[in-house]
């Protein structure tokens, strides 16, 4: 599956015309070096009357007569060896509807480009190719939700769709840019896809997506979510082997490390020393000592970070094991200088039995303690943490 820009993206082609001779395209890589053989393809957008949506009973074998259409093929040609192609559509033509470039070359479409074309002058039109993007959308939905399994997510103004596998939606290969997610014809988010990136993102749709947000900071106090019947279990930050923390410092407690941007509201912002083997945590009880939830439908946990350090995400188990020991669920992390969510996913987990690291499914059912271990770096901000999957009712 293929994705493409919306109409709000950046325009990083203009199509072009030789006055007489319809239009003119150049393909070049990002050394601006031409593309021979580049598959480039002319798409022009019309006005559409929103297709009836399938019915439960329908087994879907053609999706695509479901789909709107957004644009449609005018038409494909392959760059000769200057990378040009030369298309007979008149100018005229996508000055008065809108029109698109596509470019693909390379194995398995490895270079990539979506562009609004503007019609304009007399020169031939440069676009050019990327590497591709790799798009995974999920909804947090069951895989069996029969909503879910007969939803479309497309990307608006171009061809590109994926319909469901399991409860989420797969676009292989897709241009990098910014585009609006649909499904079922209603926009849904917007993404910004970068060259060559792999993005995995969950989308929010009405009385189908599964999710918990167990915790934002936004509240300004030190409990959960979950915990927030019982104050004396809210969250704890502690140093160990000589690692030291700057922030939250013991003047201020938990509530001084949170920061109110004014933008995203409020996110926690940890500062700390660490040298050689020292760490620090941070973690809090999901309720009592003695309780636990069922997190077995989890299908990942999102955390918004930024900072500088290497880190760990750990669900334990509720029950003290030997030396003030959990088993747990352990995911390693990284974060850098822009904000990013990261994706933590049941299979993805450490093994190592013998520091208590175990499968997610040995202890998803009786989980107590939601844990961060940072072992390097000096600075992690978090913000929104959700478990993916599941629906907790207070």
């Amino acid at each position: 599956m293929f994705s493409g820009c919306s109409d709000s993206g950046p325009e990083t082609a203009g199509a072009t015309s030789e006055t007489t001779n319809g239009i003119a395209i150049v393909a070049f890589d990002g050394a601006h070096m031409p593309i021979p053989q580049a598959r480039v393809t002319l798409y022009q957008r019309a006005d559409f009357t929103p297709a009836e949506s399938p019915s439960e009973d329908v087994n879907i074998q053609d999706v695509t007569q479901f789909l709107p259409s957004y644009v449609s093929a005018l038409e494909t040609a392959t760059a000769d060896d200057s990378g040009m192609v030369q298309f007979e559509t008149e100018p005229d033509q996508c000055q008065n509807a809108r029109c698109y470039v596509e470019g693909i070359a390379g194995e398995d479409s490895s270079l990539m480009v979506w562009s609004k074309l503007d019609a304009v002058d007399s020169m031939a039109d440069e676009i050019e190719l990327l590497p591709s993007v790799s798009l995974t959308v999920r909804t947090g939905a069951a895989a069996s939700d029969s909503v879910v399994s007969r939803s479309v997510v497309m990307l608006d103004a171009t061809p590109y769709w994926a319909k469901n596998d399991g409860s989420e939606f797969v676009f292989s290969h897709i241009p990098a840019g910014l585009y609006t997610l649909l499904a079922d014809d209603q926009p849904v988010a917007d993404v910004s896809l970068d060259a060559g990136a792999s993005v995995d993102t969950l989308i929010r749709i009405s009385n189908v997506t599964r999710e918990y947000v167990f915790e934002d900071f936004d509240d300004g106090d030190n409990l959960n979510n979950l915990a927030k019947k019982y104050p004396n279990y809210g969250w704890y930050y502690m140093p160990h082997k000589g690692a030291t923390f700057e922030s939250p410092d013991s003047a201020g407690g938990f509530a001084g490390a949170l920061v109110d941007d004014g933008a995203r509201g409020k996110y926690l912002s940890l500062k700390f020393t660490i040298q050689d083997t020292a760490y620090v945590m941070l973690g809090t009880h999901l309720g009592l000592d003695s309780g636990y939830y069922d997190l077995s439908a989890l299908s990942a946990v999102r955390m918004k970070v930024r900072g500088d350090c290497r880190f760990a995400v750990a669900l334990e188990h509720y029950r003290q094991l030997e030396n003030n020991n959990y088993n747990k669920a352990l995911w390693i992390a990284t974060a850098n200088d822009e904000w990013t969510e990261l994706v933590l996913r049941p299979g993805d987990e450490l093994l190592d039995d013998k520091n208590y690291q175990v499968a997610w499914d040995e202890i998803s059912t009786e989980i107590g303690i939601f844990s961060v271990f940072i072992s390097e770096g000096s600075r992690l901000d978090i913000d929104e943490i959700v478990f993916e999957g599941i629906q907790i009712i207070d």
